[in-house]
Formats: C-alpha cells, sequence, structure tokens
C-alpha cells in the first residue's frame, strides 16, 4: 500500500517529544507522501524544519481561524516569504470555525486576505469550515480557489458546487464515528472520484475503535478501507486515485 496523507499536523505539541523520532520511522514505511498542514505564525519554523529535514514531506503556511486573534500585523509578509520554498506547496489551514467563539469578523479578513495572496500567487489552498457553512461558501464562491476542503461533513450541495469549479474534498476517519459520522458519509457519496481526497489530521481522529490513542499517518490505511466499503469499489482503487489527486492539488505529478 502506498499512502498519501493530504492533510497532517507534525507541528502539533502532541508530537513536541518525539516528533523526529517518530517521522524517522515513517521514512522506510508505506507512508510515501505527507502533506504537513500549518496552523498558526509560532509553528512556522516548525514546519519549515519538518519539510527541510524529511523528502517525502511537503508543507503549508497559513492561519487557522482558532489563531486569529494572536496573529500578528505582518503575517502575509511572513507567508509570501515562505512559500516561495520549494517544498511549501499551499496556503493554508485557513478558513472559518464557529464552534467556538474566536471573533467572526477577524476569522473571515485574515480568511479573506489569505484567498486573496493565494490567488496572486497562483497556489492552492487548504480550507478549514466547521459549523461555518454559509459564510464559508459566500467568501469561497468569490474567489473560487482550487484547493481542498479539508475533513469535510457539511451539506452536500457544498460539495458538488465547489467540485464543480475544481475543489477536491478530503475524507479521514470520521467516517468510522458513529456518533457523528452521516455527514461525512454522505459528503463522501456526492464526491466525485477526480476531486476526492483522503487525510488523516492527525494527531487527531484515530479510527473510532482506537480513538484514545494519537492518529498518525498510517491511519490512512483505515481511511482507505472505509472508503472502499462504503463505495463498494476495491481497496487498490481507492489507494490509486488518492495518490493521484494528492499530485495533481499539490501540482506534484512531475516531483514525484
Amino acid at each position: 500500500m502506498e499512502i498519501y496523507d493530504t492533510h497532517a499536523h507534525y507541528e502539533d505539541a502532541m508530537f513536541d517529544k518525539d516528533r523526529f523520532e517518530f517521522l524517522d520511522g515513517l521514512v522506510d514505511s508505506e507512508v510515501k507522501f505527507i502533506l504537513n498542514c500549518c496552523s498558526d505564525v509560532e509553528v512556522f519554523d516548525t514546519v519549515m524544519e519538518i519539510v527541510n529535514r524529511y523528502d517525502f514531506i511537503y508543507g503549508s503556511i497559513g492561519i487557522h481561524p482558532h489563531w486569529v486573534t494572536s496573529t500578528p500585523d505582518d503575517y502575509l509578509e511572513r507567508i509570501r516569504k515562505l512559500v516561495k520554498h520549494k517544498k511549501i506547496v499551499a496556503i493554508g489551514e485557513m478558513g472559518l470555525d464557529y464552534f467556538f467563539d474566536d471573533p467572526k469578523d477577524l476569522q473571515k479578513r485574515i480568511f479573506i486576505e489569505q484567498l486573496e495572496l493565494a490567488k496572486e500567487l497562483d497556489m492552492p489552498v487548504i480550507i478549514h469550515d466547521r459549523d461555518a457553512h454559509e459564510d464559508c461558501l459566500e467568501i469561497l464562491r468569490k474567489y473560487k480557489p482550487v484547493g481542498i476542503l479539508h475533513r469535510f461533513g457539511g451539506p452536500v450541495e457544498m460539495v458538488k458546487e465547489v467540485t464543480d469549479w475544481g475543489m477536491y474534498i478530503s475524507f479521514n476517519n470520521d467516517l468510522t464515528y458513529p456518533e457523528w459520522n452521516k455527514p461525512h458519509i454522505d459528503c463522501l457519496m456526492a464526491t466525485p472520484w477526480d476531486r476526492f481526497l483522503i487525510e488523516t489530521d492527525c494527531p487527531y481522529a484515530s479510527p473510532s475503535n482506537e480513538r484514545e490513542r494519537r492518529c498518525d499517518s498510517k491511519d490512512c490505511a483505515n481511511v482507505i478501507k472505509e472508503v472502499a466499503r462504503l463505495r463498494n469499489v476495491s481497496e487498490e482503487f481507492v489507494e490509486k486515485t488518492a495518490k493521484e489527486n494528492a499530485l495533481k492539488v499539490y501540482r506534484l505529478e512531475d516531483k514525484l
């Protein structure tokens, strides 16, 4: 099996004690590609250290909506500088999250500013949308970016609309949690194969039968298995499709 994890967070504090020891152990594993997604300015340096250290790990740089209140005024210039690096292949993750109390107006401003930068630089984006579907879609409609709506379990109509203009939808082990998996499964069933991706969002969202442990990229194998079961196709087909789409969205078809 070849695993292409399109969204992981090895810069997360849950990996602070063994980050590089753990990643060293993936070098000769079935994990062939990781996109280490960024969350805030404080971890920019860690993301860069990871992508510089491992040939099979690429990265993104951006501001997650949970960190908008601690984002410095010069954050866009910092992003602009770092995305020049050959291993940084997207901007994000960015978006809206209304689950907590982060100020909505500030979330929207920083989201829009990052979308405008991505458009200027012609780079794909990684979108986070939690409990903010209407506002998120309204903004996305204006810019119609290329990129990924990650770990998505919102309206099926939104899946259909954004994939029509070229976005991808990524799925993880949320599919296995009976408490909340129905919207994720509905979105999976509505996603065209040429717009389908897998991810972990690790260290979060291990398979539901192992939910207490830290997640990692190897858990994509369970996502592949679950998608194959739900859509009645072979695991080999899911694996191959996820790989091909990952290389397309991150524009790495001629590099890997």
